[in-house]
């Protein structure tokens, strides 16, 4: 095969470690670089003639980019890995299968080599219409009346570990050094690169405005738009999405998280079998057997294995490190592939079938099952099976993998119908490796205030939800919506190419501490204080633990849930809304959000009962008071 001869091969994207540490440094040459990486085995360099370090174009139907090759043992044959962000997504088609996740895995791709080199991050964001920020940082947001000290026991808010051990040191109004968290835990706590004012795109280029002109800007962005979506939601907490679903129901919008993108299917599939869940804790001191399936922990949650699993110790289990067996199911040979005590690698999607031979052997039908399934010796499963049937208590931690590839939500459903086999016997559990710090929270909070976990609809007056339809990706791809507001998320980085061209043409709000890709295809970015920093409010770590996210210095800049509800407040004077809660009409305060069905609630029922009154129309509507319990 000579050089210059494409192939066909087949894309998996995912976190690494490295590029995880960039996610709060996105506008540095340093994120492009780790984002731009294509991992490959060294074979197939060798059938494409080239070394390591060269490039490579990938190509789909939806485009093309360029990526420098990483010679890895760990990819098998005829398959790449890309680090997830801008570049896959750049070459991602934005079809989810009714799901709302999109094919970010067992994507049949076009490789070959090429003499161009890749573009920056900011260069595929201008190519998708946006226009790049990568103004200097401008100053220090924060301040510490107490001057300078040391906080102990600070949550962190970076994934759903949300690790509640964090010492962080204060000095001269920044935080300056950051104790027992991961890597990625310190990259954000110790960016420096926040904004201090808001901008709006104008005439090509950036200038500031005031906080006043963008609340307005984005309430008459909302007002006048027939179809509006509020996406992300799971880098803010509890309050302020309260505050935003409220906004959805104002304006008739849909709002959606994160979910939708990744853990969605995990979602769907909880609703049609259930959630056999436990918290981490239980895991922690009872589990003698851990799965991870197509989860790689050490660069999605760097301290999981150190707290709840592998490494820490156990009430219940004596020499808890040495008494655990530790399984990983996926494509490639992980970072924690190499250190379980049994790595099963699985072709490309065929999650699904080694499920089903898993359950068909604890059922005593191993005589079915055919010499090879997915890639993986009959006789493995077979010596796995019998490691997953001796546990006293076993778990499941599944990640993406699992939503993102083939199959995707019956993946999930198979691995809990795995799950409900084993508990035939001894004692299993399977919980949801959940990325973002709260974006359990947003599906709890969404649940709680709507009936539903995401991709939340309110145009007819009252609440919808189908994933595929009303989930923002699909939204975004069909060119529906005709306003967005992005807060808490960054799709800018990880939508398909498609979302983020449509998003470039309408009126798009960011609402971040820091310039992240959104921001180029935004037409208004509005700075905000940043949680566990200079703000605080309610989390959800993965395992559904509710916790509190406090502050440890004073902010310059308001926090989420003042921005939306002066968003909010401002909507409300243009639309000349009034609400009415039974009899007795009322103006909703700065509470009313988070405690207005609870004080309002119907005698004996358990229920809320309010009406909203819009001109020409009254939406009547009934809310459950009790935490939702999809995820």
């Amino acid at each position: 095969m000579g050089r210059g001869t494409g192939m066909r091969m087949l894309m998996n994207s995912g976190r690494t470690y490295k590029q995880g540490e960039q996610l709060y440094h996105k506008e540095s040459q340093e994120y492009s670089e780790q984002t731009s990486l294509c991992f490959i085995s060294p074979i197939d360099l060798f059938r494409l003639d080239i070394e390591e370090g060269e490039n490579v174009e990938i190509e789909t139907a939806t485009g093309k980019t360029v990526f420098r090759t990483v010679a890895s043992q760990d990819v098998v044959t005829g398959e790449i890995f890309l680090p997830c962000g801008p570049y896959a997504n750049f070459i991602l088609p934005p079809c989810t299968h009714s799901t709302g996740a999109p094919d970010f895995k067992t994507l049949e791709v076009e490789v070959r080599p090429t003499e161009r080199e890749p573009v920056s991050a900011w260069d595929l964001l201008e190519a998708e219409g946006g226009l790049r920020y990568d103004s200097p940082p401008e100053g220090c947001p924060t301040r510490s009346p107490e001057g300078d000290k040391t906080v102990a026991d600070v949550l962190c808010p970076l994934c759903g570990c949300v690790c509640d051990d964090i010492e962080l040191k204060i000095h001269d109004n920044r935080i300056v050094a950051c104790e027992n968290g991961c890597l990625l835990c310190s990259a954000k706590f110790l960016a420096k690169n926040r904004l201090i004012s808001p901008i709006k795109k104008t005439g090509g280029r950036w200038e500031k405005i005031s906080y006043e002109e963008a609340v307005n800007y984005t309430a008459d962005a909302l007002v006048e738009a027939e179809r509006p979506l509020l996406f992300g939601w799971s880098g803010t907490y509890g309050e302020a999405q309260c505050i935003g679903v409220s906004i959805a129901e104002l304006i008739g919008g849909v709002i959606d998280n994160c979910s939708s993108e990744c853990h969605g299917p995990s979602i769907m599939a909880i609703q049609e079998v259930g959630h056999p869940g436990c918290t981490l804790g239980q895991v922690k001191n009872r589990a003698d057997v851990i799965i991870y399936w197509g989860s790689n922990p050490i660069a999605s949650h760097p301290r999981h294995m150190s707290r709840y699993s592998t490494y820490t110790d156990g009430f219940f289990l004596d020499n808890s490190f040495r008494n655990r067996t530790v399984i990983v199911f996926d494509v490639r040979k992980s970072d924690t592939a190499k250190i379980a005590d049994e790595f099963i690698q699985i072709k490309s999607g065929g999650d699904y079938a080694v499920f089903s031979a898993l359950r068909a052997i604890i059922r005593g039908k191993e005589d079915v099952i055919p010499k090879i399934v997915a890639g993986v010796k009959k006789e493995d499963l077979i010596r796995i099976s019998k490691i997953m049937l001796c546990a006293k208590f076993g778990t499941f931690f599944t990640g993406i993998g699992l939503t993102q590839s083939r199959g995707k939500y019956k993946n999930v459903r198979n691995a809990i119908e795995l799950v409900d086999e084993l508990n035939r016997h001894t004692k299993y559990t399977l919980t949801p490796m959940r990325g973002h710090w709260n974006v359990y929270g947003t599906n709890q909070t969404f649940t709680y205030m709507t009936g539903y976990p995401y991709a939340v609809d309110f145009a007819h007056g009252v609440a919808y939800y189908n994933p595929g339809e009303t989930s923002a990706i699909d939204m975004l791809s069909r060119k529906e919506v005709d306003a967005c507001v992005i807060i808490g998320s960054d799709p800018g980085a990880h939508f398909p190419r498609a979302c983020n061209e449509h998003l470039a043409t309408i009126p798009t709000i960011v609402i971040d501490p820091f310039p992240i890709m959104s921001t180029a295809v935004a037409t208004v970015h509005i700075p905000v204080a940043m949680t566990g920093v200079d703000a605080e409010g309610a989390a959800y770590r993965m395992d559904a633990i509710p916790l509190w996210m406090k502050k440890v210095m004073e902010p310059t800049q308001p926090n989420d849930a003042e921005l939306l509800r002066r968003i909010y407040d401002a909507i409300k004077e243009k639309k000349s809304v009034t609400e009415t809660i039974g009899k007795n009409a009322c103006t909703i305060d700065s509470t009313s959000f988070i405690t207005r069905e609870m004080m309002h609630a119907a005698p004996g029922t358990g229920e809320s009962r309010y009406n909203t009154v819009v001109p020409g129309r009254t939406l009547h509507h009934t809310h459950r008071n009790e935490t939702g319990a999809f995820l």
